[in-house]
């Protein structure tokens, strides 16, 4: 079987984003520098041959998807097991305000369970991978690859499902990152790649290599 690759995309930036405010599920667009950041991710999936794009049907997260699914080829198709988590009445409010209110944001009240937002975001990712897995692949030994398209808290439920916890401890995601899992036969997955930006030289490649670019 073929390796699988899966790419894993943070939205562009929100004004949202920028005050530190939770999005949770409010739909707010694109700031002039989240435009900038998804045109980035397009230019840099141009060649890397995704057999789909999914995407949470938030449209920060969707206007980020659009620009790479003609440049990598992928059709894109929305998912709504993608969205943000759902923050309740506190979606718009500062992280800092809820944290000290409450003690932390898990703990106010009618906030999506930690667990409930880990099994979604499992659920849509192991559906990527079975679609990459059925298109096939021209070779054998050719890789095969998807990208999601979401939200950080979705992305960190995720990836503490799939990457030992060391790895998860001082983890940044910027907006308009990436990251790159690739599946080990017996071993699950391991990451290629965590919160790299187009501008910082990486590039995914889906071969196994560092896709560093030369200084």
């Amino acid at each position: 079987m073929a390796a699988v690759h899966v790419f894993l995309i943070r939205h562009g930036e929100t004004a949202l984003n920028a005050a530190g405010v939770l999005r949770g599920q409010l739909d707010v667009p694109l700031s002039k520098t989240g435009e900038a950041e998804a045109s980035a991710l397009g230019g840099l999936f141009r060649e890397v041959p995704l057999r789909a794009i999914f995407s949470s049907p938030l449209r920060r997260a969707a206007d980020t998807a659009r620009p790479m699914a003609p440049c990598s080829g992928g059709p894109l198709e929305i998912d709504d097991r993608l969205t943000d988590r759902f923050y309740g009445e506190w979606a718009g409010h500062p992280l800092e305000q809820v944290e000290e209110r409450f003690g932390s944001l898990d703990a106010a009240p009618f906030v999506e369970a930690w667990q409930l937002l880990e099994a979604r975001a499992e659920e849509a990712f192991s559906y990527a991978v079975a679609v990459a897995e059925a298109g096939g692949s021209p070779r054998e030994d050719s890789p095969l690859g998807v990208a999601l398209v979401t939200h950080d808290a979705v992305l960190r439920a995720l990836l503490g499902r799939l990457l030992p916890a060391s790895r998860m401890a001082t983890l940044e995601l910027p907006t308009g990152s990436w990251s790159e899992l690739v599946s080990s036969p017996g071993k699950g997955w391991r990451a290629l790649h965590l919160g790299e930006v187009p501008a910082n030289g990486c590039r995914p490649v889906m071969d196994g290599s560092s896709g560093r670019a030369p200084a």
